[in-house]
């Protein structure tokens, strides 16, 4: 019976016991003893929820800030059909130059465990689902229609006379503002954080 519970739950934790391994092996966690669900629950849970939270708002972000700079790209020259960056431009944005500070966000801790051990009510804030819910997502378009904007507007205002340096500097105001926004965005900042964000 424990098999068909564990399977009917959302979340199923198994703890292998003498009884055998059949609860554990249709788990979706594995655990050898009872005293580990409560790291599990209120370190390792916690974790996954800020830091896919936080994660996929970024990846919105980031995807959504280039695509508002060929929106007002567009628009200021009525609507052309031609694209600001190039396609290795693009490519290299959203892997080499962007992809390894995500990983800083990955890695982030807000709370360190013996915290979250001490005070376990830090975990209703996460039942409430104030780090992802339609407020934090909507916070998150306003930056990125508001940078993407802003970068766009104030290179053609302040460099108008060329359009190539217009990519480069955009781009370079895209990358470092990317850079910025997971700099703001880490709680804990750790010596290999700096060395994948620089």
């Amino acid at each position: 019976n424990d098999v068909a519970m564990i399977q009917a739950a959302d979340v199923g934790i198994g703890i292998e016991g003498k009884e055998g391994r059949q609860a554990s092996l249709a788990a979706d966690f594995s655990l050898t003893r009872f005293s580990h669900v409560a790291r599990l629950m209120l370190w390792h849970g916690r974790n996954s929820y800020t830091r896919t939270a936080r994660l996929s708002q970024f990846v919105i972000h980031r995807g959504l800030i280039i695509s508002i700079i060929q929106a007002v790209f567009s628009a200021i020259f009525y609507f052309a059909t031609v694209a600001v960056y190039s396609g290795w431009l693009v490519v290299g944005y959203s892997t080499v130059y962007t992809m390894l500070p995500v990983f800083s966000l990955v890695l982030d801790e807000d709370v360190d465990d013996q915290t979250a051990f001490v005070y376990p009510e830090l975990y209703r804030e996460l039942q409430k689902g104030r780090r992802l819910n339609s407020r934090t997502f909507l916070t998150w378009v306003f930056k990125s229609i508001y940078q993407g904007g802003v970068i766009m507007l104030l290179c053609m205002v302040l460099f108008d006379d060329s359009f190539l340096h217009m990519v480069s500097i955009t781009f370079t105001a895209l990358i470092l503002t990317e850079l910025l926004m997971v700099a703001l965005e880490i709680q804990a900042w750790r010596l290999y954080y700096m060395t994948i964000i620089i």
